[in-house]
């Protein structure tokens, strides 16, 4: 691994090798520090033990009284962490006893999980199954109008795929704006740093699980994933290899806070291979959004990796959403969500680990993010079917057909074009991008404006309408 380079962040962390990066008192080997860099967070308050509480008779009568009831009810309906309840007016209660009765409440429905040593659960809340149910809903359906052609819907799939790329690089410290990132992907630009070359690598790793939702989930599988979204950003025995060392801890970069110890080296082997074990098993249904978020948690918690993780975690919950026929996954961009709320992801992880391994914050975190990126692709989808509903009326004397109008409704909002960027942004043959360039040109509604190796960029000829 390169000295000073990126390399992870998990579901909470950015791990990075600080050999020549720090100044000289801060140097550690081949110690990795992992970073909160965008959210200034805290370790919370580890909770209270509830059998310490329980056997104090005083406390144990308040735990049990009716009168505590409705405070844990009601901050077990949001799901609060203990460092929230503290904080919480809890009456003529401590909040010691409020917890207690929180936590009597939640191992009645705990559902616990054991993946190498270590030990996770998760609780089906109210609240959870009204969210899968209207996910579901949604889901089934559908987004798009009956009218809307199949060759939209490829296009609608491609954009998405892209956000989702950019949005987890860019999360994990990839420097570029997303308007020049989707020009490179579209136009298939050879990357020239780190940043667009992890952007690539997610894209890649997008296409390449769609191609491979028939298959169980296999150490082999998520070894590939790994190869596919560290090439050329990590070195080539690091790739696509469970990581050889404990030299790693999860850690604030500015005050030295320790935020996670990952599972030691000679447990991942054993702790992956029971994560796909329990993701293959179909014997017991788990609703597939539960057990896909699971193995986004897990992945990120065991960092079976050197370098890539959280990407890996990511990449990975979207593989297994597809394999479960949740084919709206492909026009949807999660971490775009991610990304803007990042502080929140990173708490949500960090209150599960520090309330013993309790995924259910996770689990609300990610419905959330979920249904909002369903409310972002809805309005997008509206917006762009009025718009080229609007345009295809003003170029109807021009003879083109509907992914014809696309190109130029996207030119006329700015930017350009290549054959090869309607070939990749629309998934159709270099002979169909040719003949669309070459329609577009001959009635002047393109016009070239340059050349980007060796390749003609075109643009808005800005022909009156």
């Amino acid at each position: 691994m390169g000295a000073g380079s990126t390399v992870d962040r998990g579901a909470n962390r950015v791990r990075i090798d600080l050999t020549n990066t720090l100044p000289t008192p801060y140097q550690f080997g081949r110690v990795f520090i992992s970073t909160q860099t965008s959210s200034n967070m805290h370790l919370p308050r580890n909770p209270p033990q509830i059998d310490l509480i329980l056997s104090d008779e005083r406390e144990s009568r308040a735990v049990l009284s009716e009168g505590i009831k409705e405070y844990a009810k009601d901050f077990n309906r949001r799901y609060l962490h203990w460092s929230e309840v503290r904080r919480r007016d809890t009456g003529p209660f401590d909040p010691d006893a409020v917890w207690a009765r929180m936590k009597l409440a939640r191992m009645d429905s705990s559902i616990a999980l054991v993946f190498g040593n270590t030990h996770y659960h998760y609780s089906i809340s109210d609240r959870i199954m009204k969210m899968l149910h209207e996910f579901d809903m949604r889901a089934s359906v559908g987004l798009f109008p009956d009218t809307i052609d199949p060759h939209r819907k490829v296009y609608y799939s491609v954009s998405s795929l892209m956000e989702e790329s950019i949005a987890s690089s860019q999360m994990e410290g990839a420097v570029t704006t997303t308007k020049n990132a989707k020009e490179m992907l579209r136009k298939n630009i050879r990357p020239k740093d780190k940043s667009e070359r992890m952007i690539v690598n997610n894209y890649k790793a997008m296409r390449f699980i769609k191609d491979h939702t028939e298959q169980p989930l296999t150490p082999e599988l998520i070894r590939d994933i790994h190869r596919i979204v560290t090439e050329g950003t990590l070195d080539e025995g690091c790739m696509g290899v469970f990581r050889d060392n404990d030299d790693v801890v999860v850690q604030d970069s500015l005050s030295g806070e320790v935020f996670h110890h990952p599972i030691p080296m000679d447990e991942v082997e054993s702790a992956v291979q029971q994560l796909c074990d329990f993701i293959n098993d179909e014997e017991e249904f788990l609703h597939p959004v539960i057990k896909g978020i699971v193995l986004h948690y897990a992945i990120a918690y065991i960092h079976p990796f050197e370098d890539g993780n959280g990407r890996v975690a990511r990449t990975l919950f979207y593989w297994y959403e597809l394999k479960s026929g949740y084919w709206l996954m492909e026009y949807l961009a999660l971490s775009r969500y991610i990304k803007d709320h990042k502080g929140r992801y990173e708490e949500s992880y960090v209150f599960g680990e520090t309330d013993g391994n309790d995924m259910t914050y996770f689990i609300l975190y990610n419905l959330r993010a979920l249904m909002d990126s369903v409310d972002k692709f809805e309005d997008y989808l509206k917006r762009k079917i009025e718009e080229e509903r609007s345009m295809k009326v003003k170029l109807s004397d021009y003879g083109l057909n509907d992914r014809q109008v696309r190109i130029i409704t996207s030119l006329m909002a700015g930017g350009t074009t290549t054959v090869r960027s309607i070939q990749n942004q629309y998934q159709v043959s270099l002979n169909t991008a040719r003949a669309d360039v070459r329609l577009m040109s001959e009635v002047g509604l393109l016009t070239e404006t340059g050349r980007e190796v060796n390749t003609k960029v075109y643009s808005w000829s800005g022909k009156k309408i």
